[in-house]
């Protein structure tokens, strides 16, 4: 779990791992799965444990906040060595890697509602600034971004699972009422697009396509802020720690 936090990947290599391993060996674990948000520690740590111990170790990944309407780079990303290719996507890495692959925080942490990411969010002021504004685009059209966000997010084919964090009673029936527009959906035989055709009304569809539009879209001018440097968050929250450290 957020292995960009830990001192090294050298450790995780030498002493969680093989203890994971030990686990899965002894009937207490039947699979292993590895969660993070940067996508490049994950896959430096798969392809590397995998070459240590010479069999994929991992069965399944969980990546967060990288399959929603500011960041698909799940998906579009093109940097992630793999038998198959040269390069290849993080998805498409997982799926030729027999590697189960899920997708949580739909809404991004927060950033994807109209109330807005509690004041922690790591997400770069631009990246903030431009949810605001597809915020009020949805408003402006009478369609709600947390909804439009999830169905979304739900759409993708190639996601079997999508974990989304609700906080009371209301939000469970919101919820459980999208996802039950993919009823009828067959993923396995059919596109995102198709998908979206399928679960969207014809208003929502204008607006997804407003929010997505690479030239007028709030998340057009974003360039490399579309996301937050993972690695940087976790380097901050260990200089964190060693100030309070020093302080007692």
């Amino acid at each position: 779990h957020d292995p960009e936090f830990a001192p090294s990947i050298s450790i995780l290599l030498k002493e969680t791992i093989p203890a994971l391993l030990e686990c899965k060996r002894r009937g207490w674990a039947r699979a292993l799965g590895l969660t993070g948000y940067p996508l490049d520690v994950q896959h430096e740590i798969l392809v590397k444990a995998a070459s240590e111990f010479n069999t994929m170790v991992f069965d399944q990944s969980l990546v967060y906040c990288h399959n929603n309407i500011h960041d698909n780079s799940l998906f579009s990303e093109y940097c992630f060595p793999s038998e198959r290719a040269a390069t290849d996507t993080f998805a498409g890495f997982c799926q030729h890697s027999n590697i189960n692959l899920m997708a949580a925080a739909p809404l991004s942490m927060g950033l994807l509602t109209h109330s807005g990411p509690p004041a922690w969010h790591p997400a770069p002021t631009v990246l903030k600034e431009a949810c605001v504004k597809a915020s009020k685009l949805c408003a402006s059209e009478g369609v709600n971004l947390s909804s439009l966000a999830i169905l979304y997010s739900l759409s993708h084919p190639s996601i079997g699972c999508t974990l989304l964090g609700m906080k009371d009673e209301k939000e469970v029936d919101v919820a459980a009422d999208l996802a039950s527009r993919f009823s009828t959906v067959i993923f396995d035989k059919e596109s995102q697009d198709s998908i979206l055709d399928q679960v969207l009304t014809r208003k929502e569809k204008d607006v997804l396509e407003k929010l997505l539009d690479k030239t007028d879209g709030p998340f057009a001018q974003l360039k490399e802020d579309y996301r937050w440097d993972g690695r940087k968050a976790a380097r901050t929250f260990w200089e964190l720690v060693d100030g309070m450290k020093q302080k007692s």
